[in-house]
C-alpha cells in the first residue's frame, strides 16, 4: 500500500475493502480509527489540538467557533483508545477495567439529554457543545450500537487494533484483513514453531 493510501485508512479507505459500519456506527468506527498504531505518530488525526479541531469540524461534531484544547485533545485520544479495548474485547474477552474507568469518567463529563421530537420520538442529544457536546455523541453512537445490536460487530483487528465492522455471518473475523494482519499472524505463528521445533 502506497503512502497516499495510507493516509487514508480509516477515513476514505478501509484495509481488505470492508464496508464501514453501518449508520452512525460508522462515526464511531472512524474515530477509533483516527490512528493506527501501525503508523507513525504524526499521522493521528486528533494527535494535536489543532488536528483534533479540524477532525471533529470535518465530521460535524463541533462548530467552527468552538475552541480545542491540548488537554481536550489528549482526552479525545484517552477516550479513542479506551473504545478501542471495548472493541477489541468483541472478540469475546472482558474489556480492561482501565477503559470503562475511563469512559465512564467521559460520561460524567459530557452528559447526554433525551430529545423528543412532535411525533413523540425520542433520541439522546448532547446536553452541551463544543468538545463536551462531542464526546458525549460519540457515547451516544456506542449506547445506540448496543440497543440495535451492531456494537458486538464491530472489533478491533487482534494483530493492530484497527476497528472494522464483521459482517461474516458467524462472527468469526478476527483481522482487519486477513491479506495484511491475517498473514502476519500466521507468519509470526509459523516461525515461532520452526523456531520451537528447531
Amino acid at each position: 500500500m502506497e503512502e497516499r493510501d495510507k493516509r487514508r485508512v480509516g477515513e476514505q479507505v478501509e484495509p481488505g475493502g470492508r464496508p464501514k459500519a453501518p449508520g452512525r456506527l460508522e462515526l464511531l468506527q472512524r474515530f477509533v480509527n483516527s490512528y493506527n498504531h501501525d503508523l507513525p505518530p504524526d499521522w493521528d488525526r486528533i494527535g494535536t489540538a489543532e488536528k483534533a479541531a479540524t477532525w471533529l469540524r470535518r465530521k460535524r461534531l463541533i462548530t467552527p467557533g468552538d475552541l480545542v484544547t491540548e488537554a481536550d485533545a489528549a482526552r479525545l485520544r484517552e477516550l479513542r483508545e479506551a473504545i478501542r479495548a471495548l472493541v477489541i474485547a468483541n472478540h469475546g474477552g472482558r474489556p480492561d477495567a482501565a477503559a470503562a474507568a475511563v469512559i465512564r469518567a467521559a460520561a460524567r463529563a459530557a452528559p447526554l439529554a433525551v430529545a423528543i421530537d412532535d411525533a413523540g420520538g425520542t433520541a439522546l442529544e448532547p446536553a452541551q457543545k463544543g468538545v463536551d457536546g462531542a464526546v458525549a455523541t460519540l457515547l451516544g453512537i456506542l449506547h445506540e450500537a448496543q440497543l440495535t445490536g451492531h456494537w458486538p460487530r464491530l472489533k478491533g483487528c487482534r494483530q493492530c487494533g484497527y476497528a472494522f465492522f464483521d459482517r461474516s455471518k458467524n462472527r468469526s473475523a478476527a483481522w482487519c484483513a486477513m491479506a495484511i494482519c491475517g498473514n502476519r499472524t500466521k507468519n509470526r505463528t509459523y516461525y515461532r514453531r520452526r523456531r520451537t521445533a528447531g
